[in-house]
């Protein structure tokens, strides 16, 4: 370890062997495809390895899931956001098994909201980070990840209620087929 706190334990291409399956799955379930998750991660790399030399040693995590948040919204201002029927339509929960159902179903409602309150949710019970870790990864203030996760979380709540009627109804219908 050099001066500075400058990372010179692991290059670049170790760095993203170690971590790289743990950052496409921040970026999955910020996306909520794979490939889209990959495409993002992979700008997110790119803005890193420019950076690299400058990346505090204890921090390189945090900085390249910065990267991957900031890709993300540039991305997601290209994309439109989904909404529950287009979920509805491509969640079909009789082919699921439970626990494909339960991830399936989480990422499609991370799918409705915008992509602040999408990060902020991710960031704080995905990765466990506290408020204020969340506002420095964010970029903003800790009122601010407050107020993105309360109403992210409000509508997910919301939004799971409603899959959980339509779990409920489909397996009353396989039910009846069964009977």
């Amino acid at each position: 370890m050099g001066g500075g706190g400058v990372r010179e334990d692991l290059d670049f291409d170790g760095f993203v062997r170690e971590r790289y399956d743990q950052l496409l799955r921040y970026a999955v379930m910020l996306t909520g495809r794979r490939w889209d998750a990959e495409e993002v991660l992979q700008e997110a790399l790119v803005r890193c390895l420019k950076r690299w030399r400058k990346v505090p040693a204890d921090n390189a995590v945090a900085y390249a899931r910065k990267a991957i948040y900031h890709e993300f919204l540039r991305s997601a201002k290209r994309k439109p956001l989904v909404t529950l029927d287009e979920i509805a339509g491509q969640l079909d929960l009789e082919d699921f098994a439970g626990a494909v159902v339960a991830r399936e179903h989480v990422l499609a409602v991370l799918q409705i909201l915008p992509p602040r309150q999408r990060a902020a949710v991710v960031a704080r019970f995905w990765l466990d980070l506290t408020e204020a870790q969340t506002a420095i990864e964010l970029g903003c203030s800790v009122g601010t990840v407050k107020s993105l996760t309360s109403r992210g979380l409000a509508k997910v709540r919301e939004t799971w209620k409603a899959g959980a009627v339509q779990h409920a109804q489909a397996v009353t219908s396989l039910e009846r087929r069964w009977a």
